[in-house]
C-alpha cells in the first residue's frame, strides 16, 4: 500500500485509567484508506455502558500493552519443539512445582491448581480450591441446550438465515472461516452489529449477486441463537490496521470492534459480549488473552469477568494444560469446546520429526478413535471439575443439491456425532449423575440438518434412553465398543473421589491416552485424497474464501473445510514425503511396502493436474487463467524441493501454518507472488542482503514485503536494527 491509501492517526491516547498506564506515548496508527472510508462506522467515537471510547485508542492501548509479551510467547512454540528434537524435552503435563502467574497478580503451582481443582468440586474449604465464574456467574442465555452454528456473517442473507436456524448458539466465526481478505472482515462485522441493533427487523434483503434470493429475518430476537464471537488467534496479524509500522495482532481490533459496537445492543437485547478464543497451546498464551480481556473490562467500566468467553481446546498442547488454562482464565471461562482436525495437525506438528508418530490417513481418523475419545471426555470432566460447560465439536456435513439422495445419510451422521457426544459427557461420580454436554457445533444453516444434531442435546437426561433407543446395531456395536453404552443402555461413566485425585488425572496413562498414535493404514489412496483436499481448499482461498463446502467423492456428500482441515492434509503429505513412510496396500503407482517419496508425490501432484485440467475443459475454464498452477506449485514448493546436484528431495522447512503462505499471497501482483515465494523458500540472510544493497525504492519495497512475509511466515521477530 502506498502512504496515500493509509488513513493515519497519531495522537497520545486518552487516558483510560490505571490500565493503560503503560502506553501512554505518542503512537501512529495506520487503518488502510478503503476499509475506514468504507466502514467508518467500526472506528472512531463510541458509546458503551455509559461512557464514550474511542476504538482506535483501544486498539492501540492493547497492542502496546502486549507488544513485548507475544512476540516471545510465538518463539516460545518453536523453541520448546527444538528442545522436544534434541531429546531435551517432551509434550507432557508440567511438573507440579511450575509457578502460574494469572493476569490479577495471582501466584500459584501446578499441584496447587490441580488440588484446587477438586477441593473446589468437591466442596472442600480449602485455601487452594477455586472455580470459573466465581466474580460474575455464567449468563443463562450462553447455557442452552442446542446445536451451535459456526460461520462468517460476510454474507449478510446467511447471517440472517442463521438467525432463523433454529440454533441455540452461534459462533460469527472471524478467523478460520472469516477471513480479512480485501474488506471481507469488517463487512461482516458491520452486518452484525447492524443485525444487532436490529436495523433489518421487518426488511427484506434483496441479495446483490444471487439472483432472485431476498432474505428476511423470520423469528423473534427471543429466538435468535445467542450470539458469540470467534477472535482471530494469537498467531494472526491483522493486515489492515498497524501500530507504529507493525501489524496489530488480529485478535485485538476483533476484541474491541465487536465490544463497542456490539455491547448496548447486546445489553438491551437481554445478552451479553460473549468470545470465542481459538489456538491457546501454553497457560502463558491463556494469561496474554486474559489482559486483554481485563484491560477492556477496566476500559469500558465492568466488572471482572463481565466479557464471558469460551475457548476452543483444539490443540493437544491445550489438553496438556487444560486445568492451568482454565485457572488463569477463570473469571471470563465459560467452558472449552472440543475439535478434530486442528486436534489431529497439533499432533502431526508435535512429533513431526518422529517417524513412528506419522498419523495413518486422516479421513480414517474419526473421533470415536480411542485417543479421540478419551481427549473429548477428558474435555468435559476438566470443566465440569472446574464448573464450567464443555461444548461438543464439529459435524461438518453439508447439503449436497446436486445430490439430495444423500441427505439422509448426511442428517443420520449427523445424529450420530451428537448422541455419541451426549453420552461421553455424562458422569456418575460418588452416585450422582453430572450431564455435560448440552451443546455442539454444526456448520449449516439447514433445518433438517440443524434439527438432526438437535435432538440429543436437548432431550432431558431421563428421556435420553429414548434417543439411545434409535441407535441401529451397527451404531449401538459402535457406541458399546467405547463403553457408552451397554446392552443397548445408556451407560454413565462411574467414577469416585478415589478415582479423582491429581496423581491419577495427570499420570503418565492419562498423557499416554491423550498422544497415542491412531491405528490406521497409509496409503496411496489416502496420499491421492489429502491432495484433492488440500488442494480445493487452496483454490477456494486464493479466492477470499477461507471455510468452503467441498465435494468429497468417497461418500457423495459436502463437508465444510477451513484452514484447519488444510493444515492436516498438506502436512500429513509433508510428514510422509520427509519421514519415507511404508504403504500399507497396493496403489495404482506403488506396492505395499513401498516408501513414500518425492517421486511418488510428484507423480501424485502431475495426476492431479491432468484431472483438474480435464475437469475444467469440460466446465468451459481456462486452466491458465485460474489460479489451479499456483495452488499445485505453492503445494508441491511445500513438500518437497530441488537441491543442489538437481535432485528431488523432501523439503527441509517447516511451516507451521500453511494458511500464512496463502495468505502472504492473496491480494498481491503476479510478480510479487512470485518474489514473496522464492523468498519464503529460500534464505533469509539472501533476503537481508539484498535489502541492505536494495537502491531505487520499488525495488526496496518488494524486498521489504518479501521479507515480512518470510518472518511471518516462520515467526521471525527481528530486531529493531534487523
Amino acid at each position: 500500500m502506498r502512504a496515500a491509501e493509509w488513513y493515519n492517526v497519531t495522537f497520545l491516547p486518552a487516558h483510560n485509567g490505571a490500565a493503560f498506564d503503560t502506553w501512554r506515548l505518542l503512537v501512529t496508527l495506520r487503518i488502510r484508506q478503503d476499509i475506514r472510508d468504507q466502514h467508518a462506522s467500526l472506528f472512531g467515537s463510541h458509546q458503551a455502558n455509559g461512557r464514550t471510547l474511542v476504538v482506535e485508542d483501544l486498539i492501540a492501548g492493547l497492542t502496546s500493552a502486549i507488544s513485548a509479551e507475544l512476540p516471545p510467547l510465538l518463539a516460545a512454540r518453536h523453541r520448546f519443539q527444538e528442545k522436544v528434537a534434541r531429546g531435551d524435552a517432551r509434550y507432557d503435563f508440567l511438573p507440579g512445582t511450575d509457578e502460574i502467574t494469572d493476569a490479577d497478580g495471582n501466584t500459584t503451582t501446578a499441584t496447587a491448581i490441580r488440588r484446587g481443582l477438586l477441593d473446589g468440586f468437591f466442596e472442600r474449604d480449602t485455601a487452594d480450591a477455586w472455580r470459573l465464574n466465581a466474580t460474575v456467574p455464567i449468563p443463562a442465555d450462553t447455557m442452552r441446550p442446542g446445536l451451535e452454528g459456526t460461520g462468517p456473517a460476510i454474507d449478510l442473507g446467511m447471517a440472517m438465515g442463521a438467525l432463523n436456524s433454529g440454533a441455540s448458539q452461534w459462533m460469527w466465526d472471524w478467523e478460520d472461516a472469516g477471513g480479512d481478505y480485501k474488506d471481507q472482515l469488517y463487512r461482516a462485522w458491520q452486518n452484525l452489529a447492524d443485525l444487532l441493533a436490529h436495523k433489518w427487523d421487518g426488511k427484506p434483503f434483496v441479495h446483490p449477486t444471487k439472483k432472485n434470493r431476498t432474505y428476511t429475518i423470520d423469528v423473534p430476537a427471543e429466538k435468535w441463537p445467542t450470539i458469540f464471537h470467534r477472535v482471530p488467534g494469537l498467531h494472526l496479524h491483522n493486515r489492515q490496521i498497524s501500530l507504529n509500522g507493525a501489524p496489530v495482532p488480529a485478535i485485538v481490533p476483533a476484541l474491541v470492534i465487536h465490544a463497542l459496537s456490539n455491547f448496548d445492543s447486546q445489553q438491551r437485547n437481554g445478552s451479553g459480549i460473549y468470545y470465542y478464543v481459538p489456538k491457546i497451546e501454553s497457560w502463558q498464551e491463556a494469561r496474554l488473552v486474559s489482559k486483554l480481556l481485563k484491560q477492556l473490562e477496566e476500559a469500558m467500566g465492568l466488572r471482572r469477568g463481565t466479557l464471558k468467553i469460551k475457548m476452543l481446546n483444539e490443540r493437544a498442547e491445550y489438553a496438556m494444560q487444560q486445568e492451568l488454562i482454565m485457572w488463569v482464565l477463570r473469571e471470563n471461562l465459560i467452558g472449552p469446546n472440543v475439535g478434530r482436525w486442528d486436534y489431529i495437525n497439533s499432533r502431526e506438528e508435535m512429533f513431526r520429526l518422529d517417524p513412528a508418530m506419522v498419523i495413518p490417513d486422516p479421513n480414517t481418523i474419526a473421533m470415536t478413535e480411542p485417543s479421540m475419545s478419551y481427549y473429548t471426555m477428558r474435555n468435559a470432566l476438566l470443566a465440569l471439575l472446574a464448573g464450567g460447560m464443555p461444548i461438543g465439536g464439529m459435524a461438518a456435513q453439508m447439503q449436497n443439491p446436486h445430490a439430495p439422495e444423500n441427505d439422509a445419510k448426511a442428517i443420520r451422521d449427523i445424529w450420530f456425532d451428537k448422541l455419541r457426544e451426549r453420552l461421553t459427557g455424562l458422569f456418575r461420580i460418588d452416585g450422582t449423575l453430572h450431564d455435560t454436554y448440552r451443546q455442539s457445533w454444526v456448520a449449516t444453516i439447514l433445518p433438517a440438518y440443524v434439527e438432526a444434531g438437535r435432538e440429543s442435546l436437548v432431550a432431558d437426561v431421563a428421556d435420553l434412553q429414548r434417543v439411545v433407543d434409535k441407535l441401529n446395531p451397527d451404531e449401538t456395536g459402535r457406541l458399546e465398543l467405547l463403553g457408552l453404552v451397554a446392552g443397548g443402555k445408556v451407560r454413565p461413566l462411574e467414577l469416585t473421589a478415589d478415582d479423582l485425585t491429581v496423581d491419577k488425572l495427570f499420570s503418565e496413562e492419562a498423557r499416554e491416552r491423550l498422544l497415542a498414535r491412531p491405528d490406521g493404514p497409509t496409503t496411496e489412496d489416502g496420499l491421492r485424497y489429502a491432495m484433492y483436499m488440500s488442494t480445493e481448499f487452496m483454490f477456494q482461498q486464493l479466492q477470499g474464501n477461507n471455510a468452503a463446502a467441498i465435494f468429497d467423492p468417497r461418500t457423495g456428500l459436502r463437508f465444510m473445510n477451513d484452514l484447519a482441515t488444510y493444515e492436516i492434509f498438506w502436512h500429513f503429505l509433508y510428514l510422509t514425503v520427509f519421514h519415507g513412510v511404508e504403504l500399507t496396500a497396493d496403489g495404482e503407482m506403488s506396492k505395499k511396502g513401498d516408501r513414500v517419496t518425492p517421486e511418488l508425490f510428484v507423480r501424485l501432484l502431475d495426476e492431479r493436474r491432468e484431472t483438474v485440467k480435464q475437469l475444467f475443459a469440460k466446465m468451459g475454464v481456462v486452466y491458465e487463467q485460474s489460479h489451479a498452477e499456483l495452488v499445485l506449485t505453492i503445494l508441491k514448493r511445500q513438500v518437497v524441493e530441488t537441491d543442489s546436484n538437481g535432485r528431488l528431495v523432501p523439503q527441509p522447512r517447516w511451516i507451521k501454518y500453511g494458511s500464512r503462505v496463502l495468505l502472504a499471497i492473496i491480494e498481491q501482483s503476479d510478480a510479487d507472488r512470485t518474489a514473496i515465494l522464492d523468498g519464503i523458500f529460500g534464505d533469509r540472510k539472501d533476503l537481508a542482503a539484498q535489502l541492505a544493497s536494495a537502491g531505487e525504492v520499488p525495488n526496496r519495497s518488494r524486498i521489504e514485503k518479501v521479507l515480512h512475509a518470510y518472518d511471518d511466515v516462520y515467526d521471525v521477530f527481528p530486531t529493531p536494527s534487523a
